[in-house]
């Protein structure tokens, strides 16, 4: 059987979901005091992943409509009798709006101003005329964040542990690889048109590989190094000490 490492940003969603606690080693107050002693982006990045980032909802209501039959009258043929019936009733039906978080919008913003000094750097040109490359560039940006905070389901391939273990001849585990499907993420990865709707871009699926996907991929790299920098504080600031044998494991 496959078993990971555990990953040190975890410790920010279960220190949060632990609460203050007192009395505990890892609780809510010291991992927020360690994600504020991190650079200002990582920083940002740190207390987006322990927030719960969500859409507004939309309520659309429709009201009740008032039905009537028409009925000729029996005595007097020239007349009709109007009679309400009981109404047809209203509905009310949720959609889904724009993301509710200002914080998103602001390391959203962050990630976009890098992209978009690479768009330039490269004189990159839009397929068609669709905005200024800010917009784009935020377009891309958005789509990089919301893979990491919305999951659409963990990929099938791997059962959401991003890598396949590997069997030699005679049966028996002989290492692992990363899977190919998700790239390592263990999450089921949006569609190319998905991305495209996320970023408003009207693009073929070909347009957009060989000409937005790479600064998707810098996005990608900014925010993993991010989350590198969250990793390494971590690692450093819990430890436990085993008095045994004064071995020290993080």
């Amino acid at each position: 059987m496959l078993v990971e490492k555990f990953d040190f940003l975890e410790f920010l969603r279960l220190a949060i979901a632990n609460g203050a606690g007192n009395g505990k080693k890892i609780s809510k107050d010291i991992v927020l005091g360690e994600i504020a002693l991190l650079k200002p982006h990582a920083r940002m990045w740190a207390s987006l992943l322990v927030e719960k980032v969500d859409f507004e909802r939309i309520a659309i209501i429709t009201p009740a409509e008032p039905q009537f039959i028409y009925k000729q009258s029996r005595y007097k043929p020239e007349y009709t009798i109007e009679r309400r019936i009981a109404d047809k009733p209203g509905k009310v039906e949720f959609k889904q709006g724009e993301i509710s978080s200002g914080d998103f919008f602001r390391v959203r913003n962050i990630l976009a101003s890098q992209i978009h000094k690479e768009m330039i750097k490269n004189n990159f040109k839009p397929n068609n005329c669709q905005g200024d490359l800010s917009n784009i560039a935020k377009g891309m940006a958005e789509v990089v964040l919301r893979g990491h905070l919305f999951v659409k389901a963990m990929c099938g391939a791997c059962q959401g542990i991003g890598k396949l273990e590997i069997y030699n001849s005679e049966g028996y585990p002989s290492g692992s690889k990363f899977c190919l499907k998700c790239e390592g993420t263990g999450k089921r990865p949006y569609t190319i048109n998905e991305k495209m709707k996320v970023a408003k871009l009207n693009l073929t699926k070909a347009g957009y590989k060989y000409g937005y996907e790479k600064y998707e991929r810098l996005g990608e790299s900014i925010v993993a190094q991010w989350e590198n920098e969250i990793r390494d504080r971590l690692t450093r600031s819990f430890h436990f000490e085993f008095t045994e044998d004064r071995k020290v494991l993080a």
